[in-house]
């Protein structure tokens, strides 16, 4: 078992950041589906769509859009404009913390990269951390098009199964590197039982 130094808390503690994130997000989508709110944004704009319409001009704009949809004229004829609003909220709300999260990562990436703080044997379960995260966000605007499509008016059942499921394989995944980096957790998992039931433990 290698030795686990400050540079491994230190990671191990930006992973964790991580991880309470991304349950925040599970909770934000879960209001999402609930009030109904994932297809009020129309658009998929990663950097000009943080910011939320600023005056009615804008807030009429996006509304126009959302009464293209499918799920307004048959399912939402009579939502008003305030209606809209909070709807409208809830889903950019979802998004705007997938950014953050987003920057949380990419700027503890670039930080510990340049302190020289990653071992060898970080770089494949970064990678993989990644490419979880970005597959993510793919998910995501796949099953929010699945809903935007000629007389659907909710979005599909299996891509927002695959979306939760995605989400909570990167919440065990991000759990397990940063525990991995943590001498407490390396000795337990010298023990076979807990080393056996380990994914179980974090699903």
């Amino acid at each position: 078992m290698r030795k686990v130094g400050e540079h491994d808390r230190g990671i191990a503690t930006w992973l964790m950041i991580g991880v309470i994130m991304i349950v925040v997000q599970v909770l934000i989508g879960g209001i999402t589906r609930l009030t109904e709110s994932g297809l009020s944004i129309t658009e998929w704009k990663p950097i000009t769509g943080a910011l939320p319409p600023l005056n009615h001009a804008d807030w009429t704009s996006e509304f126009d859009k959302y009464r293209q949809t499918d799920q307004f004229k048959y399912i939402n004829q009579t939502i008003t404009l305030s209606e809209f609003k909070f709807i409208f909220f809830w889903e950019w709300m979802h998004r705007q913390w997938a950014r953050l999260l987003g920057i949380v990562f990419l700027v503890g990436f670039v930080y510990f990269l340049t302190k020289k703080r990653f071992k060898k044997e970080m770089i494949m379960p970064m990678a993989i951390l990644f490419v979880l995260g970005a597959l993510q966000g793919l998910i995501g605007w796949i099953m929010v098009k699945s809903g935007l499509v000629p007389q659907k008016y909710y979005v599909g059942h299996v891509e927002l199964t695959t979306h939760f499921l995605a989400a909570l394989i990167l919440l065990a995944y991000t759990q397990w590197f940063a525990m991995s980096l943590l001498p407490s957790f390396q000795t337990k998992v010298k023990s076979p039982p807990l080393k056996n039931y380990l994914w179980l433990i974090l699903v």
